[in-house]
């Protein structure tokens, strides 16, 4: 921490000096096309942006609830649209993610994918759908695979809002907040009282595992009044290969999902939407505990299982009624019904006790969603404020098959008090929240808020650890607040700060786990642990100039009574080690991320990022009932991404070109480094990564697009994953539009 001061003045001053050395515009450059809907916010905003009407101007809303320039938001923002992710090569939304200062994305198979946002992942990020909350009660605290779940091609963009707090969005809001917003027919933006139809049909085909993908999409409705949009994605993806591994044995899976939603124009300023959507995925294998796990740079595995599969089938449905522009005190208001039904299979199969064992596990969690959120013009200032409640029903269950090794004959079949989580849990999280935007002066804005969180949990079967069956009823509140500043230099420049608070309420995996998780090891839950507690310390910049755009930040998180995993047993005749949950940990976690953008001339423009975080906490060394500070685990190395591309006005073709690299990842706690089959015992190579991509547009309804991805054919892994990533791999497509 030393070295913060210096590190932190270089970062903050760097867009600075930039904005006093100017940046020209030419007279050849182009002005971007603000569009209309974004010019009306611009006339009702007035004054700041009024001297930047040729500038790029980015808006978005869930940083504060409301729309809002980029350049205004108090937090370090990003956001990303479906081309974007199709330029890159991303095949998943958390691979999507990979190109976004502050985050690394940890695969324990290649059909799952689990991000950490300034070294946080699972239960302690919280992602959303249109503003409906994803998370559910059985999230873990390590690497998730349920962000697979959700279809990169129905996406129309996602905002990544880091370190937010917990007031707008409740529990889990820690290391950051993803919004995924999906696509509509957006009947509002087509010629009003005619009727419009469009579509669009894309294929992707990966050569390094014969992956196919196929999307197809219809848009039908008239201007002003209704729009239905349908949109149907299959994947067929093919086992990976690497120069070093060669074909890496199933680490292919297939996936259909299909999504629908419609608009309904009540009024000129009322709309009801109603939308659903379904992804099912087959067949994912997590190899790096089975038999087919193969050694890289000292892995090592002991006593490997047979098989370690996943199927999983997602749906969400909605009916929203919002409308804006009301007059009096509540400007607009949004009033949400969700429900979302979430199917789990798991088999693991092994051999044990001289039988073949198989391992059946199903959870199954439906989820109830209300929201109302308002904004309202207090005549000093914006305010947004509401109320959320979701309530999960979790079942979960485990059959336990043996058979005869010689001729398969069942020896038993029984099934176990409980499955991976206790069963038939009901999880009840509701929160009361509201948050003001006050100027003070001319060019300072204070943002303040507050929210009240009452979180219950009624578990009626789990097992107590000796095969015994209890149930469990445990419930907390928490008041968390944010206060945030920023302040506008020039018209192009912002300064922000401040601090947020986040905390995370125990759920149902917290309280009553029993699975297996890191190699040699089994985690249980515990009915003793409280809410974890967060404190975020963040400064930065942003800075929007004619041609170069920056964003700086530093951030610091303060973790109190973090829940971690305590040594509590062994298993007999296995040595795996049984582990429970407890809220033995403090400790902190600080980065800095820096990124920017540059258009150089009318052809050709820059981007990059680099980022770094560092943290410790108190853990629990197997066999050791005594904590210890040590790394916090899956830290993010150094890593920097630089791309070029090269676009000339008028011009059908576009090529680029992006190089990413990651330092060695070496600092390790006990749990990774127990963790064998996933962390070589001397840390994570680093590595370096060149893409290249280009598109051509045949004509106005047809798109061509390559990306050739690992071109040096570079053997690595993220850090922290159970596979390595695809050797050179040539990625092309198209897509036809009507």
């Amino acid at each position: 921490m030393d070295k913060l001061p210096p590190l932190l003045v270089a970062i903050l001053a760097s867009p600075v000096l930039l904005a006093q050395s100017g940046t020209e515009r030419s007279e050849s450059t182009p002005k971007p096309v603000v569009p209309a809907d974004e010019r009306a916010e611009d006339e009702k905003q007035g004054g700041q942006r009024a001297s930047r009407q040729d500038q790029p101007v980015r808006v978005v809303v869930t940083a504060s609830g409301f729309r809002e320039e980029e350049l205004s938001a108090p937090y370090a923002v990003d956001t990303l649209d479906q081309r974007t992710m199709i330029e890159n090569g991303s095949r998943t939304l958390p691979e999507a993610l990979h190109y976004t200062p502050g985050i690394m994305v940890q695969k324990t198979a290649h059909g799952h994918g689990s991000p950490y946002i300034r070294g946080f992942t699972g239960r302690q990020n919280l992602i959303m759908i249109d503003g409906i909350r994803f998370n559910n009660s059985i999230f873990r605290g390590g690497p998730v695979q349920y962000w697979n779940t959700i279809d990169a091609f129905s996406i129309s963009e996602l905002e990544i809002v880091k370190s937010q707090g917990s007031v707008l969005f409740g529990s889990d809001a820690v290391g950051g907040t993803v919004n995924v917003m999906t696509k509509s027919a957006d009947f509002r933006g087509e010629a009003s009282d005619r009727f419009f139809h469009h579509g669009t049909a894309l294929y992707r085909f990966e050569t390094n595992s014969q992956s196919h993908t196929g999307r197809l999409e219809a848009s039908v409705g008239e201007g002003g009044r209704f729009g239905l949009h349908l949109g149907a994605t299959y994947r067929d993806f093919g086992d990976i290969r690497d120069r070093e591994l060669d074909l890496m044995p199933y680490t292919g899976y297939d996936e259909f999902d299909y999504d629908g939603r419609l608009d309904i124009g009540l009024t000129e300023t009322m709309t009801l939407t109603f939308a659903h959507q379904r992804v099912t995925q087959d067949d994912i294998w997590r190899t790096h505990r089975t038999i087919y796990f193969e050694p890289w740079h000292g892995t090592s595995l002991s006593g490997p299982d047979l098989a370690r599969i996943y199927d999983q089938d997602r749906s969400l449905t909605y009916l929203r009624l919002r409308d804006e522009d009301l007059g009096g005190f509540v400007d607009a208001w949004t009033l949400t019904f969700s429900y979302q039904h979430f199917e789990e299979d798991f088999l693991r199969s092994r051999t044990s006790g001289g039988n073949l064992r198989d391992e059946y596990d199903e959870t199954r969690v439906d989820t109830y969603g209300a929201a109302l959120a308002l904004e309202s013009d207090t005549g000093c200032g914006k305010l947004v404020w509401g109320f959320d409640y979701y309530q999960d029903g979790v079942d979960s269950s485990r059959r336990d098959v043996r058979r005869d090794p010689g001729t398969l004959a069942i020896v038993s079949d029984t099934m176990a008090l409980q499955g991976p989580v206790g069963d038939d849990a009901r999880y009840d999280l509701l929160g009361i929240y509201a948050q003001h935007r006050a100027p003070i002066g001319d060019d300072f804005e204070l943002t303040f808020g507050g929210r009240y969180t009452y979180a219950a949990a009624n578990i009626d079967v789990l097992d107590d650890g000796a095969g015994n069956p209890i149930s469990a009823d445990k419930n907390w509140d928490q008041l968390t607040f944010n206060l945030r500043g920023t302040y506008r230099l020039t018209a192009d420049l912002a300064l922000y700060g401040g601090a947020s608070q986040a905390f995370r309420a125990p759920n149902v995996d917290d309280l009553s786990a029993l699975k297996s998780s890191r190699t040699n090891e089994i985690s249980t839950g515990s009915l003793d642990i409280d809410p974890e507690n967060f404190l975020t310390y963040e400064v930065g910049t942003h800075y929007r100039g004619s041609d170069v755009a920056i964003d700086a930040s530093v951030f610091y998180t303060d973790m109190k009574d973090l829940i971690t995993s305590r040594p509590i047993g062994t298993v007999a005749g296995t040595g795996e080690i049984i582990t429970a949950s407890t809220n033995g940990a403090d400790g902190y976690i600080w980065g800095i991320e820096l990124e920017g953008s540059w258009r150089i001339d009318e052809s050709w423009s820059t981007n990059g990022f680099v980022a770094y975080n560092d943290g410790r906490a108190d853990m629990f060394p197997s066999n050791s009932l005594t904590s210890v500070r040590e790394p916090v685990s899956r830290l993010m190395p150094v890593t920097g991404s630089v791309a070029l591309r090269w676009q000339r006005p008028e011009n059908p073709f576009w090529c680029g070109a992006r190089v990413t690299a990651a330092s060695r990842q070496d600092r390790l706690n006990a749990g990774d480094r127990s963790d064998t089959s996933r962390f070589p015992p001397d840390g994570t190579p680093g590595y370096v990564v060149l893409l290249l991509n280009g598109g051509y547009q045949v004509n106005e309804h047809v798109d061509l697009f390559l990306t050739i991805d690992n071109v040096t054919d570079t053997v690595y892994r993220v850090h922290g994953s159970g596979v390595n990533e695809p050797g050179i791999n040539a990625i092309l497509g198209g897509q036809l539009s009507w």
